[in-house]
């Protein structure tokens, strides 16, 4: 459709729904992590530690091999308020290669063992704690042991250590699998919603005179398969319905012929009054009707093949004007014809006839008395048909190629099946009814044909 929304489309709601499921999980995971050190505060002293020495060396430079790192401004500020540090750092061989204390602190300067990797300790000191610990990094391709000494109060040290966690174990995890599971949600639906977007196009793209279109068969999955398979069948059943409903309007108004013609004969027989006249001009239109329903069933079941025979509408549009001038003449109007070099085309040469009587027939109602209407054929393959009467609106030029429409005028007395034959016998031809204004008043029609079937002009 049209008008669809992505918020409204299946894969916005399972990515939705994703979403919803990421974010539940975040919250587990999250709780998981704060009770986990809450109940477990060893881990969250070494984590601190271990954060502290990291951050240490990072952030060390040394001028030279044998010189002393010199610690740079960012790494004497304190972890947070209320709190001071110490750090003492050896090298390889046992050397202070670096120290720094913002506080009362004291850190040994006796050089750890060298196996020791990892040293943790805590104290409690009143309402304060103690932690020290020792660990080994590496600064420039050299292994060093850094041991340091935080003195701290309450939960603050520790929140920066806990958010580096939740973004490493909490945070990217649940951001790294939500996107692939977006990624192979995006995938598997968009491979799931084809067929039906192939079985909305198609019954979208559905005429609804010939339903003969069908979905593509899908093997994806078997409530796919079933989905389309239904949707096949619904449309073979519209189909059947509309050859059905065509065949009985055809039928119907061929048996009508013979009646009409027999109510003809014997409305002739009347006295001449002005009911007889009534009479026969009602049987007309009538016998109008019934050749226009026959006119519109053989329409809608024709189909030009490319090896058509080929059709001088030239010659065509001769004869028809001439069937059509002693109607014309007891209308005391007249007909005009001018043949400007239309070519042969392949086509049906009955239909094409019977879609130019239709229209002049039609513009032969509405002229006035004592006009004219003229007709064109060519150049190019076309008829050009114009009258002298109040043209067609613009407003309604979509509409009076529609069957049984007739507009707030109902001077013609017709059934409105004129302009919609035409327009059926000219678009199986390949070609176009169109609807301008003459240019000194009146309306002129044009049908449109391709010189050669398969190649529009």
């Amino acid at each position: 459709m049209k008008d669809r929304r992505f918020s409204q489309t299946l894969l916005f709601k399972m990515s939705l729904r994703m979403g919803v499921v990421a974010a539940i999980f975040f919250a587990i995971q999250l709780g998981a992590v704060v009770w986990m050190y809450a109940h477990r505060p060893n881990e969250l002293d070494q984590l601190l530690v271990s954060a502290e020495t990291h951050r240490i060396a990072s952030e060390l430079r040394q001028t030279s091999p044998d010189a002393e790192f010199s610690v740079p401004p960012d790494l004497k500020r304190p972890l947070s308020g209320n709190t001071k540090r110490a750090f003492v750092i050896h090298d390889h061989r046992g050397r202070v290669v670096g120290r720094y204390n913002d506080g009362d602190l004291r850190v040994a300067d006796t050089p750890p063992s060298s196996f020791v990797k990892i040293r943790t300790q805590r104290e409690t000191l009143n309402d304060q704690f103690l932690l020290s610990g020792t660990r080994r990094v590496t600064v420039d391709g050299h292994p060093l042991w850094v041991s340091v000494a935080i003195l701290g109060q309450g939960f603050d040290p520790f929140i920066p250590v806990i958010f580096n966690e939740i973004r490493v174990h909490v945070l990217f995890p649940v951001v790294l699998i939500t996107l692939l599971f977006l990624l192979f949600n995006y995938g598997v639906v968009k491979r799931t919603l084809k067929p039906l977007n192939d079985t909305i196009e198609t019954v979208n793209k559905v005429d609804p005179t010939d339903p003969s279109a069908r979905v593509p068969s899908s093997s994806y999955s078997w409530e796919l398969r079933a989905l389309t398979e239904s949707t096949n069948h619904m449309l073979e059943r519209v189909q059947r319905s509309m050859h059905m409903l065509r065949d009985f309007s055809g039928n119907v108004a061929h048996e009508l012929r013979t009646p009409l013609a027999i109510m003809l004969l014997t409305i002739r027989k009347l006295p001449d009054d002005q009911f007889r006249e009534s009479l026969h001009r009602d049987a007309l239109g009538m016998r109008r009707l019934v050749e226009q329903l026959l006119d519109l069933s053989q329409a809608e079941s024709l189909n030009i093949q490319r090896d058509a025979a080929r059709v001088n509408l030239g010659q065509v549009a001769q004869t028809v004007v001439g069937e059509l001038v002693p109607l014309a003449l007891s209308r005391q109007r007249f007909i005009n014809y001018s043949d400007e070099g239309a070519p042969e085309i392949r086509g049906h040469e009955e239909a094409i006839a019977r879609a130019l009587r239709n229209v002049v027939e039609n513009a032969l109602v509405y002229t006035p008395v004592d006009t004219g209407i003229e007709v064109t054929s060519g150049p190019g393959p076309s008829y050009e048909v114009r009258d002298h009467g109040p043209g067609i609106p613009q407003a309604s030029r979509h509409r009076v190629r529609e069957r049984f429409y007739r507009g707030t005028d109902e001077k013609s007395g017709g059934a409105g099946l004129g302009l919609a034959i035409a327009t059926t016998i000219v678009e199986a031809h390949g070609g176009r009814l169109e609807i301008e204004d003459a240019a000194d008043g009146g309306a002129l029609v044009r049908l449109t044909f391709v010189a050669q079937y398969g190649k529009t002009l």
